[in-house]
């Protein structure tokens, strides 16, 4: 294994500190527990993460508490096995892993909606640390705290606080060892799935979602999105307990994302107005014989105006 990324210094800005924590995934291997707490719940993990520069990450997930419950994943798909419903859902979209899911891929495109501030000095899990402050220009979105291993540039902890500075979610690793290698066994599940049912998500092209926010949306159009946000993905989905696939619009402001579900309203639970759970905001409408659902970690304001925005051509 390659031991590439350099020690973090107290001088180091924010774009270094994501940059080393880009390349620093890729490159450790280890296993480690941590805790994601959200909404008032805490569920615990443990995690053995394989790190090769060339040939990308493997995974395994083991749930410490609640269901028991198994994630895989690898460069291309994340296995879901739930043993208390038999079932195992695959999805092969490139899903983030919940310890990078607040790495943004382009710092310099974080400038027009945040502010980033080096924070001073930390521990997590034992190891010294360097804090990243992400803050928000504006009321549209979330805060972030990232904390970032100071040996290995890993981000170890992140936290999601509102514009009155309450963390609203957590993710935080409590135990971590490096390793030279993680054996397969360890990356392969250890859960029995004979006669469980299976269900594959299959990624679709964006439609042009890149170009154009009114592209590849069949009747669908989006007007007035919030400021800073843009369409980053446009793809059919299909979804637990539904017959028929829904629309699955996501919009982003390179950091905060939004999902947009849109289905016919006879295969539909409704959802009217907001719901929230943590940082988790959903908003809902119908709209000429379907719903529209919009969810994502933002505040209830930004996931009303992306319900909103769209409408029928």
């Amino acid at each position: 294994m390659a031991w590439a990324a350099a020690a973090i210094s107290q001088s180091d800005s924010p774009r270094s500190l994501l940059e080393r924590a880009s390349e620093a995934r890729s490159s450790y291997s280890f296993v480690g527990e941590f805790i994601y707490q959200y909404g008032g719940d805490i569920e615990s993990m443990r995690i053995w993460r394989a790190a090769n520069p060339e040939t990308g990450i493997r995974e395994r997930l083991e749930s410490l508490s609640g269901e028991s419950r198994e994630i895989l994943r690898d460069n291309e798909t994340v296995t879901c096995i739930l043993p208390s419903s038999e079932s195992v859902m695959v999805d092969e979209r490139r899903l983030q892993r919940p310890l990078d899911a607040r790495l943004p891929g382009n710092p310099d495109a974080l400038q027009p909606n945040y502010q980033l501030e080096v924070a001073g000095q930390g521990r997590v899990a034992g190891r010294p640390t360097t804090r990243l402050n992400i803050d928000a220009r504006d009321d549209l979105r979330y805060g972030y705290r990232l904390w970032f291993d100071d040996e290995t540039g890993l981000l170890l902890r992140a936290e999601v606080v509102s514009p009155l500075g309450e963390v609203l979610e957590r993710v935080m690793v409590l135990s971590f060892e490096l390793r030279e290698q993680i054996d397969t066994d360890q990356l392969a599940s250890q859960l029995p799935q004979a006669g469980y049912a299976r269900m594959t998500t299959n990624s679709q092209a964006p439609d042009d979602a890149q170009s154009s926010a009114g592209q590849g949306l069949d009747q669908w159009s989006l007007n007035a999105l919030p400021e800073g946000y843009a369409l980053t993905m446009n793809q059919m989905q299909p979804l637990p307990g539904r017959d028929k696939p829904v629309r699955h619009l996501m919009i982003s402001d390179g950091l905060a994302s939004v999902s947009l579900y849109i289905e016919s309203q006879d295969q539909a639970d409704p959802i009217d107005g907001s719901r929230q759970m943590g940082a988790l905001n959903a908003y809902g409408r119908a709209l000429d014989g379907y719903q529209a659902i919009a969810v994502g970690e933002v505040p209830a304001a930004t996931v009303e105006r992306v319900a909103n925005a769209l409408t029928t051509n």
